[in-house]
């Protein structure tokens, strides 16, 4: 991407669509699916309970009249037409109540009642005759509840009213039975959601195991491989993120070896560069100081006032052309790094002299080091930890305004050199800067190149930086960098 390009937006998490748990909704809307399902069935069997039974009414009406007629012929004459010696027996009826459920009226010409009864004479609970009433509500102009028909007596003369109607507390029962067998049927249905959802679950567990391979991923693991997973329709995609994964291992591992190769081409110019200035312009500045003080010698024999000055004058810039040039060295090249070691040099540059910008004080910078490891460190690796404990210091007095300065390094595992000149793999040094600055972020300076060449630098080592803001204030910076062996260097002709 060019470097006047700019990046594209993020996308919000708001603007993003909610997530989508498939086996949650998948049993949701089954559940939802079979209880409505369920319930129009239920609703169905109860109507058309009542449908059934207010259709059937009517022959059974003429079955029932049928029955009381044969019994009030075997029971009375042709001649007898007192009813009231011989009552009407609703007992003939039993048989036929076991198989339907009716309710038998009888009423004399003055429509007073002589007999009733409802049968089968089985018990109905409370919620069985409430369904029951709920049926008997539901009116029909076409086909009604009740049916009249006449009482004949055997001579044909008509003694009364036969009332047959249906008897909903047992029409109740049968719907609760319907219902009851319904909800079965659910739960059995439930069971066997769960019982499927048992494989799609599994199935659907290599989404869990890319999105946590992702977070790896993202985390900075690189060794990341997703296995191949049954399901065909997740077969390719993990397969792609594998070869996805491998080739941005590949890559991010030769951006580090071509950061790497940078740093150190660039500490070798920078060395190259040192000891050609240091031998050159440092022998020539020299050389300079002591052509000078020749010459002020004879100036001050002959008696040439002017040209002592003159050579006073010159000796006083060669000696600031030697302090600026030994500046510009200690910047390319720190010379105790390479005469006492890393130990000793970091110490040193502690020890300088900073001032800070705004009111001039010198802060308080303190170094811990480790006890050992130091001396198992590369001698390339070496010049790094200088640069970044150099950056670090820069960043925190000059940028920060801090008061105070703690650099703290540790090493991680004991790494120490082995006598085959190896080095544990798992070996990390950690450097740690902490201050009481304004740090950065909001209420502080904004991050600036040397933060930015710092993280590259840790990056092209194969570390990790971290920035964190205590609640005390200021800023901390901690650095990982994985101890290695030294980068093979080319010869120089």
């Amino acid at each position: 991407m060019p470097e006047n390009a700019a990046p594209s937006p993020a996308i919000a998490p708001d603007a993003l669509q909610p997530a989508l748990d498939l086996q949650r909704t998948l049993l949701r809307r089954g559940a939802l699916l079979v209880a409505v399902l369920l319930l129009g069935l239920g609703l169905w069997s109860g109507q058309a309970l009542g449908r059934a039974e207010r259709a059937a009414l009517p022959a059974t009406a003429r079955l029932v009249a049928q029955l009381l007629h044969q019994d009030l012929a075997r029971q009375l004459s042709a001649f007898e037409r007192d009813l009231e010696q011989v009552p009407v027996r609703l007992e003939v009826l039993a048989d036929l109540e076991r198989r339907l459920p009716l309710c038998v009226r009888l009423r004399a010409l003055d429509e007073r009642e002589i007999g009733a009864h409802c049968g089968p004479d089985a018990p109905v609970a409370a919620p069985a005759r409430w369904l029951g009433r709920q049926l008997a509500a539901l009116e029909s102009a076409d086909r009604p509840d009740r049916v009249r028909l006449p009482l004949l007596l055997p001579a044909g003369i008509k003694a009364g009213t036969i009332e047959v109607g249906v008897h909903w507390d047992q029409v109740g029962l049968a719907w609760a039975e319907r219902l009851l067998l319904l909800l079965g049927l659910g739960l059995l249905l439930g069971a066997a959601g769960l019982a499927l959802s048992w494989p799609v679950g599994r199935a659907l567990r290599p989404t869990r195991q890319i999105l946590a391979a992702l977070a790896r991923l993202e985390a900075g693991e690189r060794e990341v491989r997703l296995p191949v997973p049954p399901l065909r329709e997740l077969r390719e995609l993990t397969l792609c993120f594998n070869r996805l994964a491998q080739r941005w291992t590949e890559l991010l591992a030769r951006q580090q070896q071509l950061a790497g190769r940078l740093l150190h081409t660039r500490e070798e110019e920078r060395r190259h560069l040192a000891r050609e200035l240091h031998d050159e312009m440092g022998q020539s500045l020299s050389a300079l100081r002591a052509e000078t003080a020749v010459i002020a010698a004879l100036a001050a024999r002959t008696g040439t006032p002017a040209l002592q000055q003159a050579a006073g004058r010159i000796a006083t810039l060669c000696a600031q052309l030697q302090e600026a040039l030994q500046g510009v060295l200690q910047a390319l090249r720190p010379t105790m790094l390479d005469r006492f070691g890393l130990g000793a040099a970091l110490e040193a540059l502690v020890a300088q002299p900073r001032r800070r910008e705004v009111d001039g004080a010198l802060p308080a910078c303190t170094l811990h080091l480790p006890a050992r490891g130091l001396e198992a460190l590369p001698a390339d690796m070496a010049v790094h930890v200088y640069r970044i404990v150099q950056e670090g210091l820069t960043n925190a007095v000059r940028h920060g305004e801090a008061r105070t300065v703690q650099v703290e390094m540790q090493v991680e595992m004991q790494a120490q050199m082995r006598l085959d000149r190896t080095i544990d793999p798992q070996a990390a040094l950690v450097i740690d800067i902490a201050d009481d600055g304004r740090g950065t972020g909001p209420d502080g300076p904004v991050p600036g190149h040397g933060l930015l060449g710092l993280h590259e630098r840790v990056q092209a080592l194969g570390g990790t930086l971290a920035l964190d803001r205590p609640e005390a204030g200021g800023l901390r910076l901690r650095v990982r960098l994985p101890i290695r062996p030294p980068v093979a260097t080319e010869d120089r002709t």
